[in-house]
């Protein structure tokens, strides 16, 4: 191209000899005016090595006949096994032969478009996409519900692509849509099947069957690799991943995402739908009709694990611990796990609830769980670590700092007893109270019990009205006899 520019410019604008010029180049003559009289710049000649698979190339036309799919560089291998073990051709000039090869006998795909009656059917699948919460760039699960007949849809982002955030999802979704269509179709996700069988059947996981039986919903599994049909949902990610993640949003938590994600979807029910000339709001109105109503009594979004209880209290779920009170260490229990929480329940009764983790070697630790243990083992509640690594305020720490300069024997006896309070309130509520106790100049255990108590507690102004005593507390009135007083009157006016 640079070759082509000057020649031009200096035989044409400058007016230099050719053969000169042509020596200065190293170019032939020929060359150069072959140069000259192009106006277009050259172009690359075809790769010379293309000739050599010219020879191999009814070779090449049977395999990609007979295998679609097969790859360049298994024909390469192929041919070099089977024809000629000489064959010396570059990958990149091996795949473009093989690519116009198999444009030419290979033809794409072709589709039928196809139409929908109102409450027909749904589309619903996950989808990554890319967030900032709190400050940190992290990938989302977006998960989306939409209508086939009129193009409205239901988004909700999680932190996982797992089975209680798909049940939340479609709780959430078809709550937003007004009601379920006749089927729904879905991909082959390892959150809904267990094994691919012929032709549409599916053995189904027990949880998803499960769930959507109480849901009364009729799922329907696309085929395999097979995104076309399922569609709609697909290009409903790229639109919101196009015109709502794109630049990549920010907000403090997933519960303002989903917020914001939910008015999106309400502002598309202005949109002209892609292939008929109403709005989606217009076609919705007609569908939201034909929508069969949710049942009363929806199922859980959950799924359930059995765990036994170790001997520190704690249950282990996904290389996470969640800690259990002490008394029902080596119990068998009921984990319920939920999109964002998680519940564990022994017998009958939820014993411990906590914010689900969704890192690796996380400990979501109670102190409220081990304090009846610590009564009896108060010497371990300094170095216990349910109470260290922040799980409680500062101001607890310094006042076992304080109990531990005045008595180191019984400073931890004494601080368990103020820590027993977090049995009646909450946390941040102990750590004022004791704030201001400290600031008073006291740290006796039973005055910050007092001061709690008073906070919890207020004590109430003394109602004296005897309309608002009970019976047994009423005075009877005393009768009084005004007749002495009318004959006074008498007598004095008779004066």
């Amino acid at each position: 191209m640079e070759t082509w520019e000057t020649i031009r410019l200096r035989c044409r604008r400058d007016k230099e000899q050719i053969k000169p010029l042509a020596r200065e180049l190293g170019l032939a003559p020929n060359t150069v005016r072959k140069y000259l009289r192009s106006d277009s710049p050259p172009t690359r000649a075809a790769r010379p090595r293309a000739k050599l698979l010219d020879l191999h190339q009814s070779h090449i036309d049977a395999l990609l006949r007979s295998t679609p799919k097969i790859t360049a560089a298994r024909i390469g291998s192929y041919l070099r096994e089977t024809l000629d073990a000489a064959i010396a051709v570059d990958e990149r000039t091996l795949r473009e032969y093989v690519a116009g090869r198999r444009s030419l006998l290979v033809p794409k795909e072709a589709f039928i478009r196809a139409s929908y009656a109102p409450g027909d059917q749904s589309q619903f699948d996950f989808s990554p996409m890319p967030v900032y919460l709190d400050g940190m760039l992290v990938k989302v699960e977006l998960f989306v519900v939409r209508l086939s007949y009129s193009g409205y849809f239901a988004a909700r982002a999680s932190m996982r692509c797992d089975q209680p955030a798909l049940f939340a999802g479609l709780l959430s979704g078809f709550t937003a849509l007004g009601g379920l269509t006749r089927t729904a179709l879905f991909d082959n996700a390892s959150t809904a099947v267990t094994r691919v069988l012929r032709g549409r059947s599916r053995e189904e996981n027990a949880a998803f069957a499960a769930f959507r039986g109480a849901l009364a919903l009729h799922v329907e599994f696309a085929a395999p690799a097979k995104g076309n049909e399922k569609g709609g949902v697909e290009g409903v990610h790229g639109f919101i991943e196009d015109n709502f993640f794109r630049p990549t949003p920010s907000f403090t938590d997933l519960a303002e995402l989903n917020a914001a994600l939910a008015t999106f979807c309400e502002g598309t029910l202005r949109r002209t739908h892609a292939t008929h000339q109403e709005t989606i709001g217009e076609r919705f109105a007609r569908e939201r009709s034909t929508l069969r109503a949710l049942p009363m009594a929806l199922p859980r979004a959950c799924i359930n694990r059995y765990v036994r209880i170790n001997k520190f209290a704690e249950v282990c779920f996904e290389r996470n611990v969640y800690s259990v009170p002490t008394r029902f260490a080596h119990r068998d229990a009921v984990i319920e796990i939920y999109e964002d929480r998680l519940q564990v329940i022994v017998g009958e009764e939820a014993v411990a609830q906590h914010r689900r983790g969704f890192g690796v070697g996380e400990r979501f630790l109670d102190p409220r769980h081990y304090l009846d243990l610590l009564q009896h083992k108060h010497r371990a509640a300094q170095s216990a670590l349910a109470l260290s690594d922040g799980r409680i305020p500062a101001v607890l720490h310094r006042l076992l700092e304080e109990y531990r300069q005045a008595d180191p024997g019984s400073a931890t006896k004494r601080w368990m007893q103020v820590l027993a309070l977090l049995a009646e309130a909450p946390t941040e509520q102990l750590a004022q109270t004791v704030s201001h106790a400290l600031a008073r100049g006291t740290n006796d255990p039973a005055a910050i019990a007092l001061l709690l108590q008073q906070r919890t507690h207020p004590p109430r102004a003394a109602d004296l009205n005897p309309r608002r005593l009970p019976l047994s507390a009423q005075l009877p009135r005393a009768a009084v006899d005004l007749s002495a007083y009318e004959t006074a009157q008498l007598i004095e006016g008779a004066v």
